[in-house]
């Protein structure tokens, strides 16, 4: 159902990597994968890179009476792309993947990976382990805070729009499944709301910012109380554990990860 959308747009991960070299980390960068428009199936020309990893701080630096800090953030351009860097240390990143943190299982499974290992794999393989009805916090909060923030906007946006639909999709197929799949161009059409593709198709061929016609954005709307709803309803026949089973596991490779790095 997707062959007549416009092709989305590879990120550039060489440049992602340069990038990151350039950057003060309080430790190794362990894991980073592009999220964002890239990874929704909704890329512009002019669409930053959004560079969403996990570090390791010495540890060492764990042991002291002064800790390093569990996050860096970083936004700038970048040999002429404007690059969003976040990372958080593995131990937090862990942590808020077994709360529920959407954020956290999506960088750790985006398929546009900057860096390869055994150990990345792993850490994946426990992200997909620890999928619970936890993260139905996540996606309701992140759905209703992007109808918000679309409702502010001086003109609708068609970029907020498909957030809207991306974020709650995810978290309808999230909770049906067990599977991540954050590209908005297969969830549309699988949950039927094949309106969005037409939607992708005015983000990508247009600005990262543009807007659309008030009839455009009032059908989009149109959608949201829908949206909620199979949010809701997939919570309520979720085949997934109220908790996520691996905590133990996850902590184990936490100790071993560390102690290997000591």
């Amino acid at each position: 159902m997707t062959d007549d959308l416009p092709p989305n747009a590879l990120p550039d991960l060489d440049l992602g990597r340069r990038f990151i070299l350039t950057c003060a980390v309080p430790g190794d960068v362990f894991q980073c994968g592009v999220t964002g428009s890239h990874d929704y199936g909704f890329s512009s020309p002019d669409s930053d890179l959004d560079l969403k990893g996990v570090f390791i701080a010495p540890t060492r630096s764990l042991l002291g009476l002064r800790r390093p800090n569990d996050a860096v953030e970083r936004l700038t351009v970048f040999e002429g792309l404007e690059c969003d860097l976040s990372l958080t240390e593995v131990g937090r990143a862990l942590s808020l993947l077994l709360a529920g943190n959407g954020n956290m299982i999506e960088r750790l499974l985006t398929p546009f990976q900057l860096y390869e290992s055994p150990e990345i794999e792993e850490l994946q393989a426990l992200a997909r382990g620890a999928v619970s009805r936890r993260f139905i916090r996540h996606y309701q909060g992140f759905f209703r805070g992007m109808c918000r923030e679309h409702e502010r906007e001086p003109a609708p946006r068609a970029k907020s729009l498909l957030y809207a639909y991306r974020v709650a999709l995810t978290g309808v197929h999230l909770l049906r499944t067990g599977e991540l799949e954050a590209d908005l161009r297969r969830l549309a059409p699988l949950y039927g709301y094949d309106d969005a593709l037409s939607l992708i198709r005015i983000k990508v061929e247009g600005a990262e910012k543009g807007a659309v016609s008030q009839e455009i954005d009032a059908l989009h709307r149109a959608a949201w109380p829908r949206l909620e709803a199979d949010l809701q309803a997939a919570l309520e026949h979720s085949p997934l554990p109220d908790d996520p089973p691996n905590e133990v596991a996850c902590e184990a490779w936490l100790v071993e990860l560390r102690r290997r790095r000591l």
